[in-house]
């Protein structure tokens, strides 16, 4: 009752949770996963592609529209100012460093913590924790190793496949605006300045998965009763996976 009277004391208790379920996931799955555990082997399968394959699609088409906004914004822009090579790889920068990472990390609110929560509250309620228990194994690493696992292998892959879809929808806008070579564009976006941005921007990637999974573990960890408690908490998630994930943004772009 304490804690719900104190938002300070629940918002701490829940990054330690968030934190100490992702560590244990990560340090007690790997024994399970070698020893061709069946329940981990599924969870390992099933969470590639809801977490790693199954978004590609959808991040792709989001980053592309992206791109072509900022195109054609930028391209408009170049019919006033003729500076070309400057413009571009600002906003290659921002796109790769700022903006794309965001979208990532949007995404993975609204999939990874909403998913994780749901499936935990499920589990709950109908009782599989307690029967993994049971069988006498540890249920976090063999119900959450499989995901963070996942969601690791996710970050690099999903910011990747952005990052050309953005930078490949800018151009065409960019070119038929202010008839700036394609060969010039893709030399900006291939240079050392847009790798770097890229790295900068996968570290976010990461930064926000490994967050929105924080947030779905813990949420989805309290115990649910009634079938209804599923779906606010994966409201709660999404919200408060989106709210983790803009605070990290906006204190990574104050402190660098």
């Amino acid at each position: 009752m304490a804690d719900r009277m104190n938002p300070v004391s629940a918002f701490v208790r829940g990054i330690g949770t968030g934190a100490w379920l992702t560590a244990r996931a990560l340090r007690g799955v790997w024994a399970p996963l070698w020893t061709g555990d069946p329940l981990v082997e599924a969870g390992m399968t099933d969470s590639l592609a809801r977490f790693t394959w199954g978004p590609l699609p959808t991040l792709s088409v989001l980053a592309a529209l992206t791109g072509v906004i900022a195109g054609v914004s930028v391209g408009r822009l170049l019919q006033s100012y003729d500076a070309p090579l400057l413009i571009l790889g600002a906003l290659d920068t921002v796109l790769l460093r700022e903006v794309l990472p965001l979208i990532v990390g949007v995404f993975a609110s609204g999939s990874v913590s909403v998913e994780l929560s749901s499936r935990l509250g499920a589990m709950s309620l109908a009782r599989e924790i307690d029967a993994i228990e049971a069988m006498g194994h540890d249920p976090v690493p063999r119900v959450l190793g499989p995901p963070i696992i996942a969601v690791l292998v996710a970050s690099p892959v999903h910011m990747l496949a952005v990052a050309a879809a953005a930078l490949a929808g800018t151009m065409v806008p960019v070119h038929l605006a202010a008839h700036v070579a394609y060969r010039d564009m893709a030399a900006i976006a291939v240079s050392a300045a847009s790798g770097h941005a890229l790295l900068i921007g996968m570290a976010k990637a990461l930064l926000f998965a490994c967050l929105a999974f924080g947030v779905g573990a813990t949420i989805g960890a309290a115990p649910v009763r009634v079938p209804t408690g599923i779906g606010r908490n994966a409201g709660r998630a999404f919200v408060t996976g989106l709210l983790a994930i803009f605070v990290a943004a906006a204190l990574w772009s104050a402190l660098s």
